[in-house]
C-alpha cells in the first residue's frame, strides 16, 4: 500500500518541531484527562472544578467557580450539585449571604490530590528520562511557551471572548506562583499592565 502525503507548503519557520508540539500536547492531554477523570471518579469539568477548589478556590462563590472554569452560573450549579451528591464538596452560606460559597470535604480533598497525582505520573513517563540539563532546558521553553500563550489568552478576553481560566488545573508551588515565577501570571500582568495592543 502507497501513502500519498500532502506536499502543501508550510507556512511556519519550524513546521516538523510545531507538528511534534501538537502530537504530543494532544496526547498528554488526552492521557492527562483520562487519568483524571479515573483517579477523581468524575468526568468533564467536574475534574477541574476538583483541582480548583483544591488548590486555590476554597470557600469561593459559585459565580467564580463559574468563571474560572468558563461556564454559566447555572451550569457551576449543576456542577457543586454533582460534587455534592458525591460527598465531594458542601455549599454554605458566605460572609455575603447572598452568595454561597463552595468548599472540598476531607473525601474531596484527597479525591483531588489522587487526582492530581495521577496526572502528574502521566507526564512524568513523557519526561522522566530528561537529564537535569534538557529538563532546565525544556522547562525555560516552556516557560516562553506558555507566556506567549497566554498573551494571545489575554488578548482575546479584552476583546470580550470568554473562557476558563489558564491555571484552573495548576499546582501552584510546582509552577513558582508564590514566589512571582509563574510564567502564565507574570504574562498575564505584563500585558494587562501594558499598552491595549490590536
Amino acid at each position: 500500500m502507497t501513502h500519498s502525503y500532502n506536499n502543501r507548503m508550510s507556512t511556519s519557520a519550524h513546521p516538523r518541531l510545531d507538528n511534534l508540539l501538537a502530537a504530543l500536547s494532544l496526547n498528554l492531554a488526552e492521557e492527562s484527562q483520562a487519568a483524571l477523570e479515573r483517579a477523581s471518579g468524575l468526568t468533564g469539568s467536574a475534574t477541574a472544578a476538583l483541582l480548583a477548589l483544591e488548590e486555590f478556590l476554597g470557600d469561593a462563590h459559585v459565580g467564580r467557580l463559574a468563571d474560572v472554569l468558563g461556564l454559566t452560573h447555572s451550569g457551576a450549579v449543576r456542577l457543586v450539585s454533582q460534587l455534592e451528591r458525591s460527598g465531594l464538596a458542601e455549599r454554605r452560606s458566605g460572609a455575603d449571604r447572598r452568595r454561597v460559597e463552595v468548599r472540598l470535604t476531607a473525601a474531596g480533598r484527597r479525591r483531588a490530590a489522587a487526582a492530581r497525582a495521577a496526572r502528574d505520573k502521566v507526564v512524568r513517563q513523557a519526561t522522566g528520562d530528561l537529564s537535569d540539563g534538557d529538563a532546565e532546558t525544556l522547562e525555560g521553553l516552556l516557560e516562553r511557551l506558555v507566556a506567549a500563550r497566554v498573551a494571545v489568552r489575554v488578548e482575546r478576553r479584552r476583546a470580550g471572548e470568554a473562557g476558563a481560566w489558564w491555571c484552573r488545573t495548576c499546582d501552584f508551588a510546582a509552577c513558582g506562583r508564590p514566589e512571582g515565577r509563574c510564567p502564565a501570571q507574570v504574562a498575564a500582568a505584563r500585558v494587562t499592565s501594558g499598552p491595549a495592543r490590536g
